[in-house]
Parts: structure tokens; sequence; C-alpha cells
């Protein structure tokens, strides 16, 4: 994706200042952009002030960091050999209890129609 030619700062200040009542025609034709790209960064950054803005960077770099560290991880993680581990029974019923379904459609219908009769 295109890097903006915007600052997150600058942003906030030209969504602020639409939320002060200048027309929003007026702050894209003066940030040359489209009417688009603003309300797309009013989506994405909505109400934020500069300070949370600036929050909000540090926050995303952090995740990024962290997404790489578990791909990272998961990449060692695949090139060691598995350890086989016994199959353990699942309980289907406790003390003559008939267990109810943990989630919606834990009890699906199977076969060529199964989209149909399990729609609720």
């Amino acid at each position: 994706m295109r890097r903006s030619l915007h600052t997150d700062q600058e942003i906030a200040f030209l969504l602020d200042e639409a939320a002060r009542g200048i027309p929003i025609a007026d702050i894209c034709a003066s940030a040359r952009i489209s009417l688009g790209t603003f309300y797309r960064w009013r989506r994405r950054l909505g109400g934020l002030k500069p300070a949370g803005v600036i929050r909000l960077d540090q926050v995303e770099r952090e995740n990024a960091g962290l997404r790489a560290e578990v791909h990272r991880l998961r990449a060692v993680l695949l090139k060691q050999p598995l350890r086989a581990e016994p199959a353990r029974p699942i309980p289907t019923e406790r003390a003559g209890l008939r267990q109810k379904p943990s989630h919606r459609g834990a009890h699906a219908c199977v076969g060529r129609f199964a989209f149909v009769r399990s729609a609720n």
C-alpha cells in the first residue's frame, strides 16, 4: 500500500478542522486530497486528538513488532519435529447427562443440503 504524503498529526489536524465546522470540500482542496481519502482517514482516526494519534502510532508499531515475533516463532516451531501425543477420547456424556452444544451449529447437519437445514 502506498504511504501517505501527510503525517498522522497533519491528518488529525485536518479532521479537527472539519469538526470545527470548516467545509470538507475546502479542507480537501487545501490539502490536495480526495473526499474518499478524507472519509477513509476519518473512519481510521475518528475523533482522536494529535496526542491520541501519536499513541495510536506507537501501538501500531508495537503490534507490527509482535506480529513479526509470532511469525518468527512459528517458523522455529515448524522446523522442530512434533511430538506425537496419544489422542484422548472426547467425553460425550457426563454422569448420565447429555452435554449441550458449546456453540451454535455444534450439531450441524451434514450432506448435500446441510446449509439449508442448519440455517436459523
